[in-house]
């Protein structure tokens, strides 16, 4: 489930995470909040069914719930509108979201990316105090906004290796690399191979892509609780929300 501030890059990491997860060949679902369909191109790679998260019909957000049930899913993606933190958290509870996870074996990862902005971190800690033990927690240091992210190391990297939360690093790209690609409208894997961008630009996307995949595979703990492996320590490591 991908939380957190506006603008922090929640369904760009989405979009990397279909395509991660797909070459490990895993059966994936997505629900997109965003009312700008970014996740559009990637509608030929997997399903992707529309959250309407604030609508006054229950049914949108059942879809989720319903899911659950599905046996063939290994993974179900969630991108979450920008911040409303606090009507997230009063839907879980409401929903009896922990204890259908728990009853249907699913695990939840929170994943945050996190900007140079305080509010990213008010954010975790709201969300941190709601969830407590009930789900693990994934923080994405986009560098596209900072690479030194000092009010979460002062305040929150400490707190949460102590509660075995996983930390990566979504290195930064250009933001005219960035745009370029956006404007292709293709799943980002299509991107650097497309010609009509300049060869420079399609080295750097095609670095970008491969070194956050490589972070995540150099990182035992970011890899379980994406779903890609795991620990066999664990008691139920079937499926991953």
């Amino acid at each position: 489930m991908a939380v957190g501030d506006s603008r922090v890059g929640k369904s760009t990491v989405i979009k990397l995470l279909i395509e991660l997860l797909l070459s490990h060949n895993k059966v994936i679902k997505v629900y997109n909040h965003d009312n700008r369909n970014k996740l559009k191109a990637y509608e030929s790679l997997v399903p992707i069914e529309k959250l309407i998260f604030f609508s006054s019909n229950p049914d949108s957000t059942d879809l989720v719930l319903e899911d659950l049930n599905n046996k063939s899913l290994d993974t179900i993606l969630v991108d979450m509108p920008g911040q409303y933190i606090e009507e997230i958290c009063q839907y879980i509870d409401n929903a009896d979201f922990f204890q259908m996870l728990a009853l249907q074996q699913w695990k939840l990862t929170f994943l945050q990316p996190i900007s140079h902005r305080p509010d990213c971190i008010e954010y975790l800690k709201y969300l941190l105090e709601f969830a407590t033990d009930n789900a693990n927690y994934m923080i994405v240091k986009n560098q596209y906004f900072d690479t030194r992210f000092r009010e979460y190391n002062k305040s929150m990297h400490q707190k949460m290796s102590l509660i075995g939360g996983a930390e990566i690093e979504l290195p930064a790209l250009h933001r005219d690399h960035y745009q370029a690609m956006e404007a292709l409208a293709k799943p980002y894997s299509l991107c650097h191979k497309d010609q009509s961008l300049f060869v420079v630009y399609r080295t750097y996307i095609y670095h970008w892509i491969n070194n956050f995949f490589s972070n995540i595979k150099n990182n035992q703990l970011v890899s379980e609780y994406l779903g890609i492996v795991s620990d066999e320590n664990r008691r139920d490591t079937a499926r991953l929300f």
